[in-house]
């Protein structure tokens, strides 16, 4: 999981947490597991070690996932765009390999086709530069009417256009479906997924990050919003990305 939208900044993807001013708290980008501002943390297997929450969350990123440049390569082509190939390739250089070296551990090719890996990787970070610059520009420029998108929760777990759902819309369906108010009753569960995922998000809401939850407890919110098929709504939190859950099923908590 790497918790990766649109707020997250280049410097902080790399160094795989970030900052929450409104809850003072450290967050790490690929877990979610949360550092306390002001609050000093005790190195595990070091008794007289103790580190404050930002050089914890870094120390965190270390021992828990290795480092960021693991993380980022452990996701899949779709949200990277690299192959396993060129994955294998920059492991290698950040390990600091010579190109003959890298030959040697393959056991085939040649030296001169991991330069030319070498100097496509290189271009193809020039791009990806040169988009984000253009897409800032867009921005910057486009019109005040222009469509806004409602962010796309961090956690899902499979991002497509099924997400583009634009703030409009997104308050359309939420008129459409909770006729009584956001508090509910839901009208009924919609079988399109677009719709699906934008009523999934608003009773998310209402689950509060950082606090764990019976079944039971989880089976009551849900009723305020779908009593006829609460249990439909539970499995779809989780099956998204929303919600998850201890493997009896005796916990849950929102994901991320």
């Amino acid at each position: 999981m790497l918790i990766y939208d649109g707020s997250v900044r280049l410097d902080d993807l790399k160094r795989g947490f970030r900052y929450d001013p409104a809850n003072e708290r450290y967050e790490c980008l690929v877990c979610g597991e949360q550092f306390e501002e002001g609050a000093v943390y005790r190195v595990p297997g070091v008794d007289d070690r103790m580190y404050e929450a930002r050089k914890y969350a870094a120390y965190h990123i270390e021992a828990a996932h290795g480092s960021m440049l693991s993380a980022l390569l452990a996701l899949d082509k779709k949200a990277t765009g690299l192959t396993d190939l060129q994955k294998s390739l920059i492991r290698d250089f950040a390990m600091g390999l010579t190109d003959a070296e890298i030959v040697k551990r393959a056991g085939s090719g040649s030296a001169s086709t991991i330069r030319n890996h070498r100097f496509v990787l290189k271009e193809k970070a020039k791009q990806a530069k040169l988009f984000l610059a253009v897409m800032e520009l867009m921005e910057s420029g486009a019109s005040p009417d222009a469509p806004r998108f409602v962010p796309i929760h961090p956690t899902a777990t499979q991002v497509d256009e099924r997400y583009a759902i634009t703030e409009e819309e997104y308050a359309k369906l939420m008129k459409q479906y909770f006729p009584e108010g956001p508090d509910g009753p839901l009208t009924t569960f919609p079988r399109k997924e677009k719709r699906k995922i934008a009523i999934l998000r608003h009773i998310a809401s209402y689950f509060e990050k950082g606090r764990t939850y019976s079944e039971k407890e989880v089976n009551e919110r849900l009723k305020q919003f779908y009593k006829e098929d609460y249990v439909t709504l539970r499995r779809y939190l989780i099956e998204y990305g929303y919600l998850d859950r201890t493997d009896d099923c005796s916990a849950y908590w929102v994901k991320g």
